[in-house]
């Protein structure tokens, strides 16, 4: 193997294992978050086919270009299936892309300075979540470290031919992203020319650049024309370009601020070489200045450049992570005769060694200080036994880079392990809704009822509802209360808590809430229009409560109470610290346990209370399990 370039090993090594992080465990995890919109766009788009636009109630939408929702298509049919897995496969794959090519960027200098960069991509908190997501802002962190990458080679490797690329890539940003998967790495390849100096190149660049996003886009206005008429061709505009500007959410200085915590840890570390580059740039010293400029004005068009919208995500800058992890790198390849960047790299060096026992501290800190136990003596052992291998680096390795490298290394096991072990449970828990929805969605099948939101708009809770239905019908939405009483039963309606609350004394005493529990970050009502009460004397309710309610007597009060009332059922400790009741009685009497569960003993402390109503079932005696 020795006629293979070490450089290319190593790119290779790091795209496959990359990948493989980005990937892993997720072919069985519950879709969550802003996830379920796109989602959702695949789903409709393996029913209806291929299309301009992905669609949402089987309408087109307008906000985003279909090509992405394709591509997770074709996946999907090749493989047999929609999974989590299958439609966040195209965001890892170009994830992996831009850590290879954030390593060669780095490797046209030095090729620890490479590696390193690489590692810090991967510690960025934000990008390693988008790659394990469906992200339509991947695409445009693909093509723009691409863009870059070929214009940087190209004047480095004396290789002009290499730009011919870059205006199909900007078409392709285009493409998948829209107006934005263009305009980011077109400015990028405008201020690379301009610091350059190379001033024809940035005319006739940024001109052909605008001149493809307006072919572009009126080709993309002429398909919404013709798919959806000319309201729908005014939603496309509003919503891929002028929606973008007029909406008014975050400062201006939004993205400068809030990226020392989401873009962690690159950003704030290139932040602190920002003087050290300055300064030594200034004085001629550093011989890669010109790079390191242009990797700073990478960054700076991208973050002022979206600064001026008003509408401002933290996701809108992904594309930044390569650049802030090569500059945040840059101290493990300074020359000796630069102190700043020494004391820098030696701080760095120290910071990484000790990073297994913070992460040790921490959970420990949060096993005693705020009862989180999610395998949390298993990691501390692993995390332990990192810590040692790397003070036997210390003591046996003497090669600096060696050890820096080792170092990295632990640092992201120590991060990916707490992602997908603590962070990432958390996560999927508390945006949990895919077991509610199929407990009511049987109901709902079993009453042959119509579905119903009451003041959702479709492009909110309801598609986290939606893309969990098992052949889901077209629900209706209706937003006026009065409209609640006309619907033509059977009928089931689903609402935010918030506005259920809101709904008027009248109408709320003619409707029956069959369940309640947690939709994503949403508290959600489940209701029907009231029967007549011999037809809901008897029934059960399936309830899970949270907070402090084990060790406390919970199960065995629990038992008490139900016993008092003449309820049936059971009790029983969940693992992850809640208490699962089954109580099947008269209604009246569950409505007293149910009053009762939302405090609990003496000793508990109930933070939530989630439960649903079940038909009628019997059980023999009230048991503790």
């Amino acid at each position: 193997m020795s006629f293979i370039p070490r450089g290319f090993l190593i790119s290779i090594s790091l795209f496959f294992v990359s990948l493989f992080l980005f990937i892993i465990g997720t072919s069985h995890q519950e879709i969550t978050g802003f996830d379920a919109r796109f989602y959702l766009f695949a789903q409709e788009m393996l029913q209806d086919g291929l299309n301009w636009f992905p669609s949402t109630y089987h309408h087109p939408y307008a906000d985003y270009p279909a090509a992405a929702t394709a591509i997770i298509y074709f996946i999907a049919s090749l493989s047999g299936g929609l999974t989590k897995f299958t439609a966040i496969l195209p965001s890892a794959i170009l994830a992996a892309f831009v850590v290879m090519l954030t390593f060669q960027l780095g490797n046209l200098h030095n090729r620890h300075w490479g590696f390193c960069a690489a590692i810090f991509v991967l510690l960025t908190h934000v990008f390693f979540k988008s790659a394990r997501s469906i992200s339509l802002d991947m695409y445009s962190v693909f093509i723009t470290t691409l863009c870059f990458y070929l214009l940087y080679s190209a004047d480095k490797l004396y290789k002009p031919l290499r730009t011919l690329w870059l205006f199909p890539l900007l078409l392709t940003g285009f493409i998948f992203r829209g107006p934005i998967g263009l305009v980011v790495p077109a400015g990028v390849m405008c201020v690379y020319y301009l610091i350059k100096g190379d001033i024809k190149k940035l005319f006739v660049s940024g001109s052909l650049a605008f001149l493809i996003l307006l072919i572009a886009t009126s080709f993309l206005l002429l398909l919404a024309l013709k798919i959806g008429g000319q309201a729908f061709m005014h939603e496309v505009l509003r919503m891929e370009v002028f929606g973008r500007i007029n909406n008014y959410y975050l400062p201006r200085y939004f993205y400068f601020t809030s990226s020392f915590m989401h873009y962690a840890l690159a950003y704030p570390v290139a932040c602190l070489m920002l003087p050290g580059i300055i300064y030594y740039g200034y004085k001629r010293k550093l011989a890669e200045y010109k790079f390191l400029y242009l990797l700073m004005g990478w960054v700076l068009i991208i973050m002022i450049g979206m600064s001026i919208p008003d509408d401002k995500k933290i996701r809108y800058i992904l594309p930044i992570v390569p650049a802030c992890a090569l500059i945040a790198a840059y101290p493990f390849h300074a020359a000796a005769s630069n102190p700043y960047f020494i004391f820098l790299r030696t701080w760095l060096r120290r910071l990484f060694f000790i990073v297994p026992a913070i992460f040790v501290i921490l959970i420990f800190a949060s096993h005693h200080l705020y009862a989180i136990h999610v395998a949390d003596h298993e990691l501390m052992i692993v995390f332990a036994i990192l810590q040692m291998i790397n003070v036997l680096t210390i003591i046996f390795i003497r090669h600096i880079q060696i050890r820096e490298m080792i170092f990295l290394m632990q640092v992201l096991i120590c991060f990916a392990l707490s992602l997908f072990i603590i962070i990432e449970p958390v996560e999927l828990y508390i945006n949990r809704a895919r077991d509610f929805v199929y407990a009511v969605e049987e109901q709902r099948k079993q009453q042959n009822a119509q579905l119903v939101f009451y003041r959702e708009t479709a492009d909110g809770m309801p598609i986290k509802y939606r893309i969990n239905q098992i052949n889901a019908g077209q629900p209706r939405f209706i937003a006026d209360q009065q409209l609640l009483m006309q619907v033509a039963e059977p009928a089931m309606f689903v609402t935010s808590k918030e506005y259920f609350i809101s709904l008027s004394q009248n109408i709320a005493q003619s409707l029956h809430v069959i369940a309640e529990d947690a939709l994503g970050h949403e508290r959600v009502m489940v209701f029907i229009k009231k029967q007549k009460e011999s037809l809901m004397s008897k029934l059960c309710i399936h309830c899970f409560v949270a907070g402090k309610v084990q060790g406390v007597w919970f199960r065995a009060t629990t038992q008490e109470q139900a016993k008092r009332l003449g309820i049936t059922g059971w009790a029983r400790n969940l693992p992850d610290g809640r208490v699962e009741v089954m109580a099947c009685g008269d209604k009246e009497k569950l409505a007293e346990l149910h009053a009762w569960l939302q405090r609990g003993p003496e000793r508990a402390e109930v933070k939530e209370l989630s439960y649903q109503e079940l038909p009628w079932e019997e059980i023999s005696g009230f048991e503790t399990l």
